[in-house]
């Protein structure tokens, strides 16, 4: 009987090693290798998140489909070059095949310049005295006419100016006992010191253009204005609670979508009753469809799927997002189908590409077919009866292929590896990638959702955390209506600057014409130049 061995404790010794039998010696080893493999594929991850390239393009190498159906066409070798002429001289058979030549870059132009921009003339001096008599006869010369040398644009900063509110008593001349009427102009917030125009610029600052109020701050007081950061954030605040029964409205317009896309991303909140006054909240995105195009933002204290349930409460439909647990519950709990992302699975592989370059160019050229499929529909326009038949003509034997393919490679992958993490993802979610090609409605990807989250990232590296869970909340609804007017092509300062004003003048209003789309059609949009010439301050008499 052959004795145990006795257990290792790393590091191992030299005399250790030298104790064991041959097996026990491979076993040791394959498990360093894999070990070795496991951390060098997190150290390029975490260098190439640092310092190296975001982008994922992948160019193919002109193959017509990487994993052949029976239908498929086989490329022979040669194929694909031009047939020679039978009338070719001999001399040119030897001769290099010309490169086919690249297409020309299109030329850098000057933009046209806007139409509705006030134009201010700008002529020249006369030039001196002594220059102006005439060589030939002494006669003074006189400007006969102007020639354009060109037009440039000016720019003049930003600038203030205070509105005083003057309420008008109204009383009876004849019965000085008689009660008296006043007409109070409407305001936004009570006694509050910003006007429409100005809430809605420290809105537009904050979320569209990720200016934190302390930058905001210094801006305004170059302009001689001093607000503080707190004045800011109150200001930014009382935009939220005007907002707030637009973005309800919203948000059952939301619900009734037939196709939700929906992602999130981490964002520091302020607590105190956390380590370091921190903790991490999340930011999530709704996307309704096109016959309900709305762009929702929602703030939870944390990732759990309880907040996504309860903000997706009475929603009947497709959720397309990435294949998180909290999505999966919630399409379990409600009875709807959640459609996976072939971007973030393709994602995995972009990152194993130094792990296992071979079986990842194959992985690629396999979302590259997919993909020039929706490229071909996009631009023939098909309908979403057209794509579902296209998609299951040509894509759904790409899958199939593609699948088997999957299930050879995670069988001989190196486990733990980022390749065989790759292999898994898909292998563990394939029902989920493949819901797409069931309906031409769904998108190959949810891409449209992350190009929006990304506007909280950018904004996320300049002011760095929420305040507090109801700052979170806030923001969620000022960049939700902001994120709706960019979706419309609706230039969000006006926007906000009008529906402030009608919903101060009226509480009553009409909310759905207020919607960005409705408004966009009963209130047509104004130049901002004419906007910003007809706010300005009013000439002194």
């Amino acid at each position: 009987m052959q004795a145990p061995q006795k257990m290792l404790q790393y590091p191992y010794s030299r005399e250790d090693l030298l104790s064991l039998d041959s097996e026990t010696l491979v076993d040791i080893i394959l498990s360093t290798d894999s070990k070795f493999r496991q951390l060098g594929d997190y150290v390029r991850e975490l260098v190439i998140a640092k310092n190296g390239r975001k982008t994922e393009r992948f160019e193919g190498n002109g193959q017509l489909l990487i994993f052949p159906t029976k239908d498929a066409p086989t490329v022979e070798p040669g194929a694909g070059e031009a047939p020679v002429s039978d009338s070719a001289d001999a001399d040119n058979d030897e001769a290099p095949s010309a490169k086919p030549s690249k297409p020309k870059k299109k030329g850098h132009s000057r933009n046209t310049p806007p139409s509705d921009l006030p134009r201010v003339p700008i002529v020249a001096d006369p030039p001196e005295a002594a220059k102006l008599p005439c060589q030939c006869c002494g006669t003074t010369r006189v400007a006969a006419r102007q020639i354009l040398q060109i037009s440039r644009y000016q720019f003049v900063p930003a600038s203030f100016y205070m509105e005083d509110l003057f309420s008008v008593v109204y009383e009876c001349p004849a019965c000085k006992t008689a009660p008296q009427l006043v007409a109070k102009v409407s305001e936004a917030v009570e006694n509050g010191i910003a006007a429409p125009g100005l809430l809605a610029q420290v809105a537009v600052a904050r979320a569209t253009d990720h200016l934190p109020f302390n930058r905001q701050s210094q801006i305004y007081a170059r302009s001689g204005v001093p607000l503080s950061r707190s004045t800011l954030s109150n200001f930014y605040a009382q935009v939220a609670h005007i907002l707030a029964p637009l973005y309800a409205l919203m948000h059952l317009i939301l619900l009734q979508s037939k196709v939700i896309c929906t992602d999130d991303t981490p964002v520091k909140t302020q607590d105190r009753s956390k380590d370091k006054n921190i903790k991490l909240g999340r930011t999530w995105i709704y996307l309704g469809d096109k016959d309900h195009p709305v762009n929702l933002f929602d703030y939870t204290a944390g990732r759990g799927r309880e907040g996504p349930m309860a903000f997706l409460k009475g929603f009947i439909g497709c959720l397309q997002g990435d294949c998180f647990s909290g999505n999966l519950a919630i399409c379990a709990a409600a009875g709807t189908i959640l459609v996976a992302c072939l971007a973030h699975a393709r994602r995995y592989f972009i990152k194993a590409m130094l792990n296992d370059k071979k079986g990842c160019n194959e992985a690629l050229a396999m979302f590259q077919s997919l993909y020039e499929i929706e490229r071909t529909a996009k631009d023939l326009e098909l309908s979403t009866d057209d794509l579902k038949a296209i998609r299951q003509e040509e894509a759904v034997p790409i899958l199939d292929a593609f699948h088997v393919w999957l299930q050879k490679q995670y069988a001989c992958a190196q486990p733990k590896s980022s390749f065989a993490k790759a292999l898994f993802y898909c292998i563990n979610n394939w029902k989920e990638l493949n819901q797409y090609v069931t309906s031409g409605a769904l998108a190959i990807d949810n891409n449209v959702s992350e190009r929006e989250m990304k506007y909280v990232a950018m904004g996320r590296r300049a002011w760095l955390f929420f305040g507090s869970d109801k700052g979170g909340k806030d923001h969620a609804i000022v960049l939700s209506v902001i994120s709706t007017c960019r979706r419309h092509g609706i230039e969000p300062w006006s926007y906000l600057t009008d529906v402030i004003q009608r919903l101060t003048e009226n509480p009553n209003e009409n909310l759905e014409d207020l919607l960005p789309y409705n408004w966009k059609l009963k209130y047509p949009q104004k130049p901002l130049a004419e906007i910003m010439a007809l706010s300005g301050p009013p000439k002194a008499a």
